[in-house]
């Protein structure tokens, strides 16, 4: 499970669940008081992981069904705080988009959404940049579920969804995804993906509150600021571990030269962000390797080297560590 910094804000989300995600909390490394503080900051990983047990335990269309509203209690506002309102006040659905694209890292660090116009047609795609994260079917399914309902309710159901294309692989039961979309879905493609027609960019909403839109704005761009700085330095702190595994030329003296910083300073920064430097490079080296396993063919002698490993046998404990299976196995199991 990777420990990198990408965080996401509980916001009013896991409240509005309590009863569906407090058995699993601790199961997964949370404590019950992120029921309580919509300010807390989750790891990303974490948080993932939450929406995948609770799938694999109780509901497979956890996310979907969260994504529309069919869990827990009627939902009134918004469950991602002032993220959340800006989009509803947003004047029209082409202000709102730029908004998501934009401001989305403010609620989570490693999610990303952008639009274009390709055709005539509006095309929304989202996805989780993380590469430590390996299971995404939730977390997919509640944003474009959610995004799917919101634009049909924001714009009166004016507008038909033209295809939803999903990056994970096709569910035994899709008949809830047939009710939800509407429309034609494909599975095991190359990204999430919403398409709509071109003419809905410009369809003012139904929720627009220009003058609420223009108040938030400025707190979202300063909470935009601090969060992409964060972002920076685990980016930059990956970029100059990953080159340097093969070598093993990854102590924190190395790296912080690497990084034109003192190792009091990366140190420091690390603290900030509450980080261990061995976590990092620990958590670096375990999404890599899960990367070189299940999509290449190199053999894992080749790949023990490459992720610094003088030993196969070395690489193999701790890769059974991460996943409770030996590479052999897992790339097996990814291929089947």
């Amino acid at each position: 499970m990777s420990r990198l910094k990408y965080t996401v804000y509980a916001e009013s989300i896991l409240q509005q669940y309590e009863a569906i995600f407090r058995p699993y909390l601790a199961e997964v490394g949370l404590g019950e008081e992120v029921l309580d503080d919509p300010t807390a900051k989750i790891p990303l990983s974490q948080y993932n992981a939450l929406l995948e047990l609770v799938a694999q335990r109780s509901e497979p269309c956890l996310g979907l069904r969260m994504g529309i509203g069919q869990l827990g209690v009627p939902v009134t506002g918004s469950l991602l705080g002032g993220f959340g309102h800006a989009l509803r006040a947003a004047p029209d659905v082409r202000t709102m988009l730029d908004c998501a694209s934009r401001y989305l890292v403010v609620h989570a660090q490693a999610n990303e959404l952008s639009w274009c116009l390709r055709g005539g047609r509006l095309e929304i795609s989202y996805r989780l940049s993380d590469p430590g994260i390996i299971h995404r079917r939730q977390d997919a399914e509640l944003a474009l579920g959610g995004l799917c309902v919101r634009l049909r309710e924001m714009t009166l159901g004016k507008y038909a969804l033209l295809r939803a294309d999903f990056a994970h692989p096709q569910p035994a039961d899709i008949s809830l995804h047939h009710e939800v979309f509407q429309c034609p879905l494909r599975f095991g493609q190359p990204g999430n993906l919403l398409v709509w027609p071109g003419e809905m960019l410009d369809e003012p909403l139904v929720s627009a509150d220009p003058r609420l839109y223009q108040a938030l704005l400025p707190g979202l761009e300063e909470e935009r600021r601090k969060r992409l700085a964060d972002i920076d330095l685990s980016s930059r702190l990956s970029l100059v571990i990953l080159a340097n595994l093969s070598s093993g030329n990854i102590g924190l003296d190395e790296v912080a030269s690497e990084l034109c910083m003192s190792k009091r300073t990366l140190q420091r920064r690390l603290r900030e962000l509450e980080l261990e430097f061995a976590d990092v490079v620990e958590d670096i080296r375990h999404a890599r390797a899960i990367e070189l396993v299940s999509g290449t063919v190199r053999s894992l002698t080749e790949i023990a080297h490459q992720l610094g490993y003088n030993e196969a046998s070395s690489f193999t404990r701790a890769f059974r560590r991460w996943t409770g299976l030996t590479p052999r196995e897992f790339r097996q199991q990814s291929q089947a």
